[in-house]
C-alpha cells in the first residue's frame, strides 16, 4: 500500500514537472517569436561581452548569425566588430563597449553597421546590463534602431539651410555692393566732369584762371563727399553705436555653445571649457559678442572637421589677464594656419566658399570694445584665436 502511494506521488510529481517544462518551452517560444517580431535589431551579450544571440531581423540584416563569427585566435566580439561595424566607427564603438563592461554603465551610441549587401547604415544603439540578486551582471541586452533615413533627412535639411544662407548672403552682398557703388559713383562722376571743365578753362586763350579755380574747389568738395561715404560704410561694419550692459562672459559662451550644440554633435566635435571663477562682468553688446563667438567657433569647427585620426576637440577658455583685462581663447586641433595675421584682412579667406569678412568683422567688434583680437599657433597642432577685453569697459565705452 505504502509503495503504491509513493509510486502515485512520484507519477504526479513527474507529470507536474513535465507540464512545467512544456509550459516553459511554450513561453520561450512565445518570447522568441516576440523578439523576432520586434521591428529592431535585438542582441544579447554575456557578462564578458561575448555575443550570444541576434534576433531574426538582425541576422537577416547582417547576413550572419552569432555562430558565423567564430574565428581562431580572435574573440567573438572582436570578430563581430571587425565584420559589421564601419572601419571609421569600430575603434570608438569597441572603446565605448569596453568601458561599459568595466563600469557596468549602459551604452548609448550612434555608429554604422554593414548590411548583408555591403551597404552601411547608421544605427542608434542602446545596451543595458541585467543583474542577479547579488548585483552581478549576468547578461547584456542591446537594441539597434536604423536611423539612416533620419540622418539623410537631417543632412538634406542642413544642406538646404546652408544653400539658403549662401543665397541670402549673396543677395545681401549684391544689395550692399549696389548701394556702395551708387553712393561712391555719384561724387566720382561729378569729379570727372569737373576735371574736364577745369581742363577746358585752362586750355582757353587766354586761360580763364578764375573759372578754373572755382572748378578745382568743386573737385575738392566732391572728393570730400567720397571720403564721407567711405567713412559711413566703415562705421556700418566696425563701430556701431548700440547700448551695452554688464554681462557675465561665461554665460555668453555657454549660450552660444548651446545654440550650436546640434552642429557640433552631428560632426562629432567635443567642446571643453575652462572658466576662471573670479571673472568680473564686462560692459559689452551681448548680440555683437554672440556674433564674435559664433564666427570664432565656426572657424574652429571648419578646422577640426577634416580630422580623421584623432579626437575632434575645441577648447574654450576665459580667464583673468592681469588686473585690468579678461582673456578669451578658442583653441582647435586642426591643421593650423600658414599666415595667421592675414585671416583678419577683409575678403581674405582660406575656404572654398568663404567671403573673408567674418574675422574682419569680429576684429572690428572687439576693437570697438577697446579690446584686441589675434591668432597664434596651438602647439603641437591647431590654432588659437584669442581676444582681450578691458574689465573697466564702462569707461572705455
Amino acid at each position: 500500500m505504502v509503495s503504491s502511494a509513493f509510486r502515485e506521488v512520484g507519477l504526479i510529481e513527474a507529470s507536474m514537472q513535465e507540464q512545467a517544462e512544456v509550459a516553459l518551452r511554450d513561453r520561450e517560444r512565445e518570447l522568441s517569436l516576440l523578439v523576432d517580431m520586434v521591428p529592431s535589431h535585438v542582441w544579447r551579450l554575456g557578462p564578458d561581452g561575448e555575443p550570444i544571440f541576434f534576433n531574426k531581423r538582425m541576422v537577416e540584416f547582417l547576413g550572419l548569425d552569432v555562430a558565423d563569427t567564430v574565428k581562431p585566435g580572435v574573440s567573438r566580439l572582436e570578430a563581430v566588430i571587425e565584420a559589421v561595424v564601419h572601419l571609421d566607427d569600430a575603434a570608438e564603438f569597441a572603446g565605448a563597449l569596453n568601458r561599459c563592461l568595466v563600469t557596468g554603465e549602459g551604452l548609448v551610441m550612434r555608429y554604422r553597421l554593414r548590411r548583408a549587401d555591403g551597404v552601411y547604415r547608421w544605427m542608434s544603439s542602446r545596451a543595458e546590463p541585467m543583474r542577479n540578486c547579488d548585483g552581478e551582471i549576468v547578461q547584456w541586452y542591446g537594441l539597434c534602431l536604423d536611423i539612416e533615413d533620419e540622418i539623410r533627412t537631417q543632412e538634406a535639411l542642413r544642406g538646404a539651410r546652408d544653400k539658403l544662407a549662401r543665397a541670402t548672403q549673396a543677395a545681401n552682398l549684391g544689395e550692399l555692393s549696389a548701394s556702395i557703388a551708387h553712393e561712391v559713383n555719384q561724387p566720382l562722376a561729378a569729379i570727372v566732369a569737373t576735371c574736364h571743365a577745369c581742363c577746358r578753362w585752362l586750355s582757353a586763350e587766354p586761360p580763364n584762371l578764375e573759372r578754373a579755380k572755382s572748378t578745382l574747389e568743386r573737385i575738392i568738395r566732391d572728393a570730400n563727399s567720397v571720403s564721407e561715404v567711405v567713412g559711413r560704410i566703415r562705421t556700418l561694419f566696425s563701430r556701431m553705436d548700440k547700448p551695452r550692459s554688464p554681462v557675465d562672459m561665461t554665460e555668453v559662451i555657454v549660450g552660444v555653445c548651446r545654440l550650436m550644440a546640434d552642429e557640433l554633435a552631428v560632426k562629432h566635435i567635443e567642446v571643453e571649457t575652462e572658466f576662471d571663477r573670479s571673472l568680473p562682468q564686462v560692459l559689452i553688446d551681448p548680440a555683437q559678442m554672440e556674433q564674435v563667438f559664433v564666427n570664432l567657433i565656426r572657424n574652429a569647427i571648419d578646422a577640426v572637421e577634416t580630422i580623421v585620426d584623432c579626437k575632434r576637440l575645441i577648447r574654450l577658455r576665459a580667464v583673468l589677464d592681469g588686473d585690468n583685462n579678461i582673456r578669451v581663447e578658442v583653441r582647435d586641433v586642426g591643421p593650423g594656419l600658414k599666415e595667421p595675421e592675414r585671416i583678419f584682412e577683409p575678403f581674405f579667406t582660406t575656404k572654398e566658399n568663404g567671403m573673408g569678412m567674418g574675422l574682419a568683422i569680429c576684429r572690428s567688434i572687439i576693437e570697438s570694445h577697446n579690446g584686441r583680437l589675434w591668432a597664434i599657433s596651438n602647439e603641437p597642432t591647431g590654432t588659437i584665436l584669442a581676444f582681450t577685453l578691458p574689465i573697466q569697459a564702462r569707461d572705455a565705452a
